[in-house]
This record gives C-alpha cells, sequence and structure tokens, in this order.
C-alpha cells in the first residue's frame, strides 16, 4: 500500500511540476507594457483615402497585438459618408484608439470632431480647436458672408422648393448622430449638439473643461503618461487596462495609395485633372496623330471622372459642365467664330460652381483660383481655335484651279487675245480682255481660272 502511495505522491509532484506557473501580477504588467502603441496621422480633408488608411491601421495593429491605435489628427473636414465610415470602424474597432488632435495649431473641424468624439480617449494638444460641425459650408465671419454669392445655393433655391428643409433636415440628423456619439462615450452631448446646431468652436483647454475631451498633452510622451493604467471597454465589452508608459510606439504612415487618392477626391485636383482631359481631346481631335495631347488628356480625364465619382455632386452642375464639354468641341469641328466655344465655356464654369455638394464636403472646397485658372484655360483654348479658323479662312487656296489666282506665269507664246503661259511647270492656255502685245517669257498675272484656261493681265 505505502509502495502505491509513494507512487501517486511522486506523480502528483512531477505534473505540478510540468504545468506552467500563473504569471503573477508584475508579469502581465511586463507583458502588457511590450505590447506596441501604434500611431497613425490624418492630416488634411477626410475622405475614402483616410477611411481606407483607418481600416488598413486597425487590422495592422491587431494582428500585431497592440494595445492602443492612436490618430494624431488635424483635418478642416470632409465628407460626412466618409466620416460616418470611419466612426462605425473606431467603434467597432478590436483596438483601443485614441484621437488626439495635434500639433499646435491644428483644428479637428466638422468630421473631425466626430471622429474625436467617437474615439476611446479624446485628446488635444495646446492651441489646437474643435468644432464647427455644421453640414453647410461656412466662409468667414457673417458680414463676409453676406457679401459672398453661393451660386450653388441660389441655383438649388431657385430649383427645388423643398432645398432649405432639406437643409435643415440633414442639420437635425448630424446632430443626433453626434449626440449619440457623446452619450455612448460619456462626453458633453449638450456642447456637441451646439458644435453642430451654432457650428461652435472651442479651444482644447476649454474642451478639457466642458468634459468634450479626456486629456491635454502637449506631446505624445505625456499623452501616454496620461492614460497609462485607464481602463477600456470595447465595443464586445471586453475591458482592456493600457500599460503606455513605457510601451514601444510603431509608427503607421499613409502609403504612396492612400496619398495620391486623398490627392485626387480633392475637387480642386479633380476640376483641373477633368479640364485638362478635355482640352488635351480637344486639341488631339482637332490634330490628330499629335499623341501626347491625346494620351495626357485621356489619362487625366479617367482619373477626373474616378474622383468626381467619389466626391458627391450636383446633377444639375455636372449637367451643364458635360453641355460646356460638347459645345466647346462643337466649335473646334463646327466653327461658330467663337459663340459655341463661349457658350460652353460659360456653361462648363457655372457648372463646376454649383457642382461640388459643399454641404456634403465641408473642407473639401473648390478654390475660386482654381475655377478662374480654368476658366482662363478655357478661354485660351476658344481663343486658339478661333484664332485657327480665321487664318484657315484666310489663306490662300493651295489645290485646285483657284491656288493658282494672283500668282505670276511666264508667256510661252501669244498673239492678239489668246496664247499660252507657263506656271508652276505647266503650260496653260490663256487669255485677255483686251489685246495684248507679250513676248516670249514676260510675266503676266493669273487673274481668274475656269474651265482649264487661265485670265491674265500684265504684271504690274
Amino acid at each position: 500500500m505505502k509502495k502505491y502511495l509513494f507512487g501517486l505522491i511522486f506523480l502528483a509532484g512531477l505534473a505540478m511540476a510540468l504545468l506552467p506557473s500563473a504569471p503573477s501580477s508584475g508579469d502581465e504588467a511586463t507583458d502588457s507594457a511590450k505590447r506596441p502603441v501604434y500611431v497613425m496621422t490624418m492630416n488634411g480633408a477626410i475622405g475614402p483615402a483616410f477611411s481606407g488608411y483607418l481600416e488598413a491601421g486597425i487590422a495592422k495593429a491587431h494582428a500585431a497585438n497592440a494595445q492602443l491605435i492612436i490618430i494624431e489628427l488635424n483635418t478642416p473636414g470632409g465628407l460626412l459618408t466618409s466620416t460616418r465610415e470611419m466612426v462605425a470602424d473606431i467603434i467597432a474597432a478590436p483596438v483601443p484608439i485614441a484621437v488626439w488632435v495635434t500639433p499646435s495649431g491644428a483644428h479637428a473641424a466638422s468630421a473631425g470632431t466626430f471622429i474625436l468624439y467617437a474615439a476611446h480617449i479624446a485628446a488635444m494638444d495646446e492651441g489646437t480647436n474643435v468644432g464647427a460641425a455644421t453640414p453647410i459650408q461656412m466662409r468667414g465671419d457673417a458680414n463676409e458672408q453676406q457679401d459672398q454669392i453661393d451660386f450653388r445655393r441660389m441655383f438649388e433655391d431657385m430649383t427645388d422648393p423643398n432645398a432649405k428643409a432639406a437643409r435643415e433636415k440633414a442639420v437635425a440628423d448630424t446632430a443626433a448622430f453626434i449626440r449619440g456619439l457623446a452619450e455612448m462615450r460619456g462626453r458633453n452631448a449638450e456642447w456637441a449638439e451646439k458644435a453642430v446646431t451654432e457650428a461652435d468652436s472651442i479651444t482644447g483647454r476649454e474642451a478639457l473643461e466642458k468634459g468634450v475631451i479626456d486629456v491635454l498633452a502637449t506631446n505624445r510622451q505625456e499623452l501616454l503618461n496620461k492614460i497609462n493604467g485607464k481602463a477600456i471597454t470595447l465595443k464586445n465589452e471586453q475591458i482592456v487596462t493600457l500599460t503606455t508608459d513605457s510601451a514601444p510606439v510603431v509608427a503607421f504612415r499613409p502609403d504612396w495609395k492612400t496619398r495620391f487618392l486623398a490627392l485626387i477626391t480633392d475637387p480642386n485636383i479633380a476640376m483641373i485633372l477633368m479640364s485638362i482631359g478635355v482640352y488635351g481631346l480637344i486639341l488631339e481631335f482637332y490634330n490628330p496623330g499629335a499623341l501626347f495631347p491625346g494620351t495626357i488628356g485621356a489619362i487625366s480625364l479617367v482619373i477626373g471622372l474616378y474622383s468626381m465619382n467619389v466626391l458627391p455632386i450636383n446633377t444639375a452642375g455636372a449637367v451643364l459642365m458635360i453641355l460646356g464639354i460638347i459645345l466647346i468641341i462643337a466649335e473646334a469641328f463646327m466653327p461658330s467664330f467663337g459663340i459655341l466655344g463661349l457658350g460652353g465655356l460659360a456653361a462648363f464654369i457655372v457648372g463646376a460652381t454649383i457642382m461640388f455638394d459643399t454641404e456634403s464636403m465641408p473642407g473639401l472646397t473648390l478654390d475660386w483660383g482654381v475655377l478662374w485658372g480654368v476658366a482662363a484655360l478655357g478661354l485660351l483654348m476658344v481663343g486658339l481655335i478661333v484664332y485657327m479658323t480665321i487664318r484657315v479662312y484666310k489663306n490662300q487656296v493651295q489645290t485646285g484651279l483657284e491656288s493658282m489666282i494672283g500668282k505670276v506665269a511666264h508667256v510661252v507664246e501669244w498673239s492678239g487675245k489668246e496664247g499660252r503661259v507657263r506656271i508652276q511647270g505647266e503650260v496653260w492656255h490663256a487669255y485677255a480682255d483686251d489685246e495684248m502685245k507679250l513676248e516670249k517669257d514676260e510675266k503676266v498675272t493669273i487673274a481668274k481660272a475656269e474651265d482649264l484656261k487661265l485670265k491674265i493681265t500684265p504684271d504690274v
């Protein structure tokens, strides 16, 4: 019996020795501190490029077992559709996300306010501001706005009696959206709604006092120190405790595709690409075989059309732009000495002015300098077409009988009113209205050409 008892004790001891021991709380903290913090940078208008960048960053951080993602944000606003996509990604992220408005002088305006409110941790730098989240493009102060003409708004109000109601509905929907985010994160919902309905904006220090943000930090390490030990509840109810004071930091920068997409989805770049595309194809059609303008034009037009597909546009503006393009092309093939071309240019510019739906994309607006630049390029193109048309009409005919009128011929033989003359290496029958005494090789001028006969006059 004792023999079996000793055997059981030996086996139990061996099993305990082989089993891994439970880690102490100190070991857990050490392991957590080794998990990296991923840092992403978003500097510019919010659009499809940054939406894809965020999605890729979350996947990358989750695969690397990161304990936190920090988004360093500086944005004037952007597309509401892309903002909603990014907010949804942040809420459902398997990794806690901190949005930090930085550096000093940066802002999280419009779309940036929603992204900041959606974050698990909201932080700002000194000298930054947040707010102005009304989904209507605002320019300057109230007095300046009265002096400015919003052609798109005027056109919309004239053509759609429900335009004002639609704008009010958009504001109400957006206010409910940000209020829901504030309530979910336990932040100031009253001010959040005010940022949408009244376009209110506050500094980083005011945001901390009002409960809009959680942390005010002047540098990244200070941010990591202040949020160290903070418990974050994720979407799946999992609670994550951050150990960030000494965690390794990994920068996840936008790749070239993200930067390229961000570039071409700027309305100003899209407008320039469309203009280059249209004028390049016009030059190619007008001068077939040139290849270079046609190639550049086709590539620019395809990229421009992709940008237009991504950006929210007004249908009436797009129709006017297309009509303008058709009229400018018609000027090249049906010369009207500028009437079609100038009309097309006017339609193109008005269409471009009202085409982009600025209410859906604060921060992504069409610059007047770009618009006038496109107009000047179009005017130059129409002027070139008119000049070339006039020049063609002024040029003498280079082929056929008519091409000989006004040119000098040499007499081969002449008698009275008729004879033969040589011109361009050929001998032609010639006649004159009056009898003339002409010697061989004497110069005469061709006055008329018909029925394979040339009428001549003495060379003056």
